[in-house]
C-alpha cells in the first residue's frame, strides 16, 4: 500500500509537470469515453435491459402476416384471439390492446390525451397490480357496460391532484361519460409513456363472427405457460392456422395465396425490431472512436516514454528493477485513464440531457433511457481496459531497455528505436483506417438522407394545417349528423382570413388511422397462385386533394354532388391504376370490395355486390412514411367521405401564410359549432413529414459527429508522429541541408512519409468497408454501400486533413538551421 501511495504521488507530480501532455490525454479520453457512455446508455436501456414486468422472458407478441398482399405486420383479429384463448395451451394468459387518441373533459376544458383500450386480461398478462381501485373485469368488456376507465398515475396527479376519492367519479371521454374505477401504479408504461387513460375493449357478436377473422384491428400479447417454449406456442398457432385454412371454404385459395400465417416472437425483440441494427451500428461506431482515441494516447505515451529513456535508465542504474519501473509507468497511465473515465461519465451524463434535442424519447422504450449501474460498470471496465491497452506499447518498449546503450547514447545521433517508430506509425495507420470507415459510414448516411429528402410525397406540405376531430358516438351516431357537422364546419372555416382551401379525411398523411381493404376491378381474373392486394382505403371530402396539392392525373376530384344518395364513386391512385389497367383508361371502370363474409365474391361478383365507379386517378401519396417498403406497391383508393362518413375527421387546411397562425381561429370556429369537440393532434403537415425522418436523421447526426471526432483524432495522431520524427531527426536533416538539400526537398521528404501512412490506412479502410458493405447497406436508401462519390469524397477529406497535419512538422523540418542542428548536444 505504501508503494502504491508513493507511485500515485510520483505519478501526480510527473503529470503536473507535463500538464500539456496530461490535459491532451485526459480530454481525448473524456470525449471518447463520454460518447461511449451516452450511446451505451441508450443501447442498454432500449436493447439490453429486461422489460420492467415480472418474468419478461415469458412475454410474447403475436401478429398475423399476409406477405403475398404486401402486409408483413397486420395485427390480430377478434375471432383469432378468442380461438387462441380456447386452443393454445402454451399460453398462460392472452390479451388484446389498441392505442388511440382520446378527448377527455368537457367544453373548452377538454384536452387530447393518449389512450389504450385493452381486454380485462391485459394487466394479468403483464402481472401488474393496480395502485388504487381495481382493474377491468369481464363484465366491463360487455357492450353497454364498458363506460369505465383507469387513469395513469401521472394523469391522476395532474388532473385530480392525486385525490384519494377519485374512484367513482365521472369523466367525459370522446363526449361520453365514463366512471373511474382505478389508478395505474406510478411509473407503469407499456410501449408508450404518455398513455393517460385506459378503457376496456368490448366485442359484440358481429366482431366475433367468422366474417371478421381477417380484419386485423388489434394487437395481441401473451404470457407463456411455465415450462412452455416459444417453439411449442408457434406449433400450436400453426395448427390453429391450418384448421382455419380447412374451414375457410371458397376463401381458402385467397388466404393461401396471400401467404397468411401468424408468428410468435418475444415481446422484447418485437419492440426493438426497427432500431436494433441501427443502435448496434452506432455502438460499433463509437467503439471505433474509442479505439482511435486509445491509439492516439498510446502514441503520446510512447513518445513521452521514449523521451524519458535516460531517466528510466538512470533509475534502473540506481537500483530500480524492471518491475518497479513498469509499475510506475502503469500507474501513470491508469491514473490518466481513470481521470479521463470519470470526466467521460460526466460528459456522457450531460450528453443524455440532450435527449430531447435528438428525440431519443421517440425510440422504443425511449422513456426508459437512463444511466444505471450496469452502464457505469461497463464504462469503468472500458476505461481500465483502455488504460491497459495504452500501457502495453511503452511497457514492451521498457522491456527492451538496455542500460549501457541508453546511458552512453550520443544524443547527437538523432536516432530512435526502430521498434518504437514502427509501433507509432502502425498506430497512426490504424487510426486513419478506422477514421475512414467511420467517415464513410457517416457520408453514406448523409447521402442516403439527402436521397430521402428528395422522395416525392405526392402532396405539397407547405402552409397546410392539420388536426383531428373525433365525433362522439352519442352525439354523432349516424351518417347524416356527421355529414351535417362537416359541411357546416367547412362553410365557416372557408370564411376565415388566410384560408385558401379545406378538406378532410379519416386518416391524415403521416398520422394514424389508415386502413386497407381488398379491392378488385370488374372482370379481373387472377392468375393461378396470384394474391389479392390490399391497398390503403381512405375517405376524403371535396377540397381535400386540393388542400394538399395532389396531382390529378385523369378524370376529376370529388364534388359536392357526391352525396350519400348519389352513385357510389371511387378515385384510385396511379399505382393501383397501373396494377389493374396498365394499358387502358381507368375512368368509367367499375370496382368492388369483396366481403370476407361472402368469400365467393373473391372469384366472382355476387347479386349484392356494391359497384364503385372510377371517376378519377390521382398521384400516389406517401401515407405512412417516406419509405413504405413493400406497402408502396399496393396503391390506394378513396371514397367520398359523405358516402361512408367516419367518426374521425382529419382536417387539412391550406393557408396563405404560416398555418399555425390559423389554429386559434379554427378552434374558435369549431367550438362555436359544438363546444364539446376537441381539435387535437394539431400540426403543420411539414412537421408530420419531418417527424417521419427522425429515425434516420438522428443516427446520421450522431455518425457525422463521431466521424468528425475521428477525423480530428487521426489528424492529431499524424501530426504527433511526424512532429516527433522531425525532432528526433534534426541532426540528420541538418546534415542533408549541409550536403546540398534545399528546403523543398526536405519538405517533400516529410510529406512523403506522412503520405505513406495515410495511403496504407486508406487501403485498409477501403478493405474494411468492402467487408462490411452488407451491414452498411441495410441502413441506406438510394445509395450503394460502395458509392464512388462518397468513397472519393471521404478519401479527399481525410487526405486534406492529413496533409494539413503533415504540413506543420514538414515546414519546421525545412527551416532547420544546419549549423544549429550539427552543434546541438
Amino acid at each position: 500500500m505504501d508503494r502504491l501511495r508513493q507511485d500515485l504521488r510520483f505519478a501526480l507530480r510527473l503529470l503536473w509537470r507535463d500538464r500539456a501532455f496530461a490535459a491532451t490525454a485526459v480530454l481525448t479520453l473524456a470525449l471518447c469515453i463520454g460518447a461511449n457512455a451516452a450511446i451505451f446508455t441508450v443501447v442498454q436501456s432500449v436493447l439490453l435491459r429486461p422489460l420492467p414486468y415480472s418474468e419478461p422472458e415469458r412475454l410474447v407478441f403475436l401478429t398475423d402476416r399476409f406477405p403475398g398482399v404486401g402486409i408483413d405486420r397486420a395485427g390480430t383479429s377478434v375471432p383469432n384471439y378468442f380461438d387462441r384463448l380456447m386452443s393454445v395451451t402454451a399460453f398462460e394468459s392472452q390479451a388484446l390492446y389498441q392505442f388511440n387518441g382520446l378527448a377527455v373533459g368537457e367544453g373548452v376544458a377538454a384536452e387530447s390525451v393518449a389512450g389504450l383500450s385493452v381486454t380485462p386480461s391485459f394487466l394479468r398478462v403483464l402481472r401488474v397490480s393496480i395502485h388504487r381501485g381495481r382493474g377491468f373485469t369481464e363484465d366491463d368488456s360487455r357492450e353497454g357496460r364498458d363506460r369505465v376507465a383507469i387513469l395513469s398515475f401521472r394523469y391522476w396527479l395532474r388532473a385530480f391532484a392525486g385525490s384519494p376519492d377519485v374512484l367513482g367519479r365521472e369523466i367525459r371521454i370522446n363526449g361520453e361519460r365514463h366512471t373511474i374505477v382505478g389508478v395505474m401504479p406510478d411509473g407503469f408504461a407499456f410501449l408508450k409513456h404518455d398513455v393517460a387513460v385506459w378503457r376496456p375493449l368490448s366485442f359484440g357478436a358481429q366482431e366475433r363472427s367468422e366474417g371478421q377473422r381477417y380484419r386485423q384491428d388489434h394487437d395481441q400479447i401473451a404470457r407463456l405457460t411455465a415450462g412452455a417454449t416459444l417453439e411449442q406456442a408457434q406449433q400450436q398457432i400453426n395448427a390453429l392456422t391450418e384448421r382455419n385454412y380447412q374451414t375457410a371454404g371458397a376463401l381458402k385459395p385467397v388466404i393461401v395465396n396471400a401467404g397468411y400465417h401468424t408468428t410468435v416472437v418475444p415481446l422484447a425483440d418485437d419492440i426493438v425490431r426497427n432500431v436494433r441494427r441501427t443502435l448496434h451500428l452506432l455502438w460499433a461506431g463509437v467503439l471505433f472512436v474509442l479505439l482511435i482515441g486509445a491509439a492516439n494516447i498510446t502514441n503520446l505515451v510512447l513518445v513521452r516514454a521514449t523521451a524519458r529513456m535516460k531517466e528510466l535508465a538512470t533509475r534502473q542504474a540506481l537500483g530500480a528493477g524492471h518491475g518497479r519501473l513498469a509499475r510506475q509507468l502503469l500507474t501513470e497511465t491508469l491514473l490518466l485513464t481513470v481521470i479521463g473515465g470519470v470526466l467521460g461519465l460526466v460528459l456522457g451524463s450531460w450528453g443524455l440531457s440532450l435527449v430531447s434535442l435528438l428525440d431519443l424519447t421517440d425510440l422504443p422504450r425511449g422513456y426508459e433511457i437512463r444511466m444505471d449501474w450496469i452502464v457505469v460498470a461497463v464504462v469503468i471496465g472500458l476505461t481500465l481496459a483502455q488504460g491497459l491497452f495504452i500501457s502495453v506499447v511503452p511497457l514492451a518498449h521498457l522491456a527492451g531497455l538496455k542500460l549501457n546503450v541508453v546511458l552512453h547514447e550520443d544524443s547527437r545521433t538523432g536516432t530512435a528505436s526502430r521498434g518504437s517508430g514502427f509501433a507509432r506509425r502502425s498506430l497512426v495507420t490504424i487510426q486513419v483506417a478506422l477514421a475512414f470507415l467511420l467517415l464513410v459510414g457517416a457520408g453514406l448516411l448523409f447521402a442516403s438522407f439527402r436521397q430521402l429528402l428528395a422522395v416525392d410525397t405526392g402532396f405539397k406540405a407547405d402552409r397546410v394545417l392539420t388536426g383531428v376531430i373525433n365525433l362522439p358516438q352519442a352525439t354523432y351516431g349516424d351518417a347524416a349528423r356527421r355529414n351535417d357537422f362537416v359541411n357546416r364546419a367547412f362553410d365557416r372555416i372557408r370564411q376565415l382570413p388566410g384560408v385558401a382551401a379545406v378538406g378532410a379525411t379519416n386518416a391524415l398523411p403521416f398520422g394514424s388511422g389508415a386502413g386497407s381493404r381488398v379491392i378488385l376491378p370488374e372482370g379481373y381474373v387472377m392468375a393461378p397462385g396470384e394474391s389479392v392486394i390490399s391497398p390503403n382505403s381512405l375517405r376524403v371530402t371535396p377540397g381535400y386533394f386540393e388542400a394538399l396539392g395532389v396531382t390529378l392525373k385523369r378524370g376529376r376530384f370529388f364534388a359536392e354532388s357526391d352525396t350519400a344518395t348519389a352513385p357510389r364513386v371511387v378515385i384510385v391512385d396511379e399505382r393501383l391504376a397501373q396494377r389493374f389497367w396498365p394499358n387502358a383508361d381507368p375512368i368509367g371502370r367499375r370496382m368492388y370490395e369483396p366481403q370476407l363474409g361472402r368469400p365467393d365474391e373473391f372469384v366472382k361478383r355476387g347479386p349484392d355486390t356494391t359497384w364503385l365507379h372510377v371517376v378519377g386517378v390521382v398521384g400516389a401519396i406517401k401515407q405512412q412514411e417516406l419509405l413504405e417498403g413493400e406497402q408502396s406497391r399496393l396503391g390506394a383508393y378513396y371514397f367520398p367521405y359523405a358516402q361512408n362518413p367516419r367518426s374521425t375527421v382529419g382536417l387539412a387546411i391550406k393557408t396563405t401564410a404560416d398555418p399555425l397562425q390559423t389554429v386559434n381561429s379554427v378552434r374558435r370556429t369549431l367550438a362555436a359549432l359544438d363546444p364539446q369537440l376537441l381539435f387535437s393532434d394539431v400540426k403543420a403537415l411539414e412537421e408530420r413529414v419531418e417527424a417521419s425522418l427522425q429515425p434516420r436523421e438522428t443516427p446520421m447526426m450522431l455518425s457525422l459527429a463521431f466521424g468528425a471526432l475521428a477525423l480530428m483524432l487521426a489528424a492529431v495522431g499524424i501530426y504527433g508522429v511526424l512532429a516527433f520524427q522531425v525532432s528526433q531527426r534534426t541532426r540528420e536533416i541538418g546534415i542533408r541541408i549541409a550536403l546540398g538539400s534545399d528546403g523543398g526537398s526536405i519538405l517533400r521528404l516529410i510529406l512523403r512519409e506522412g503520405a505513406v501512412l495515410v495511403f496504407v490506412g486508406l487501403v485498409i479502410g477501403v478493405a474494411a468497408t468492402v467487408a462490411l458493405r452488407q451491414v452498411i447497406a441495410s441502413q441506406l436508401y438510394g445509395v450503394g454501400a460502395l458509392d464512388p462519390v462518397v468513397l472519393a469524397s471521404v478519401s479527399a477529406v481525410l487526405t486534406l486533413a492529413a496533409f494539413l497535419a503533415c504540413l506543420v512538422p514538414a515546414s519546421r523540418a525545412a527551416r532547420v538551421d544546419p549549423v544549429v542542428a550539427l552543434t546541438r548536444q
